[in-house]
């Protein structure tokens, strides 16, 4: 199990979440050049990652549950999340880089406690690991970002049912995810983009990134 506390960090922890179709990759992507082309040290990270855990998640994605019980579903998540930030993320945020990252804990929570998991129960499960500095929820309703998922090439088997979804929705804007910034995903790209930059800018000078 990775050892981390907050006094390690000298790099920014940022983090897009969202539903499926509410534009996380894309804004993501677009921090991280922004931040290039200012002259800061930034990497994106992406979680299910690539690694043998996150292939096993992706495969329950294209394929569905069958077969996978939930405990060893969250057991995947919580082993990649293990590998990523021993791998990716510490070694990044130890070495002053500004890590930009799209889905971590607050999927876990919102994503597997749809499945009957308590939130709270996840969110423990999960404390030892490096903790964002900000968090954006880039929110729109189930029904647009399914649309959205369909348009660009159809849902998967796993993740995007409609009734799930909604309920995934549910616990995003329930108790314990008082910390995010929700922004309106419906906007304009570069709108939700600009509004991005404009809280996490100021987070460059406080530390020392600027």
């Amino acid at each position: 199990m990775c050892a981390w506390n907050d006094d390690q960090k000298k790099g920014l922890f940022v983090l897009i979440e969202g539903l499926d179709g509410a534009g996380k990759s894309t804004q993501a992507r677009k921090l991280v050049d922004r931040l290039r082309g200012a002259g800061r040290d930034a990497i994106y990270l992406r979680e299910p990652t690539n690694g043998p855990w996150g292939q096993k998640i992706r495969q329950i994605a294209v394929h569905g549950r069958d077969g996978v019980t939930r405990e060893e579903e969250l057991s995947c998540f919580i082993n990649d999340r293990e590998e990523d930030s021993r791998q990716n993320i510490i070694p990044a945020l130890t070495a002053g880089k500004i890590v930009v990252m799209d889905r971590y804990i607050p999927s876990n929570m919102a994503y597997q406690g749809a499945l009957g998991f308590d939130v709270k129960v996840i969110a423990e499960k999960n404390r030892h690991f490096p903790q964002p500095d900000i968090i954006f929820f880039l929110d729109i309703k189930p029904e647009e970002g399914l649309k959205r998922v369909e348009d660009r090439g159809g849902a998967n088997l796993g993740f995007e049912k409609i009734e799930f979804l909604k309920e995934v929705y549910r616990i995003f804007n329930g108790p314990g995810f008082e910390m995010m910034i929700r922004l309106d995903a419906t906007q304009g790209m570069e709108t939700v983009g600009d509004q991005i930059w404009n809280r996490v800018s100021p987070l460059l000078g406080k530390r020392g990134l600027a």
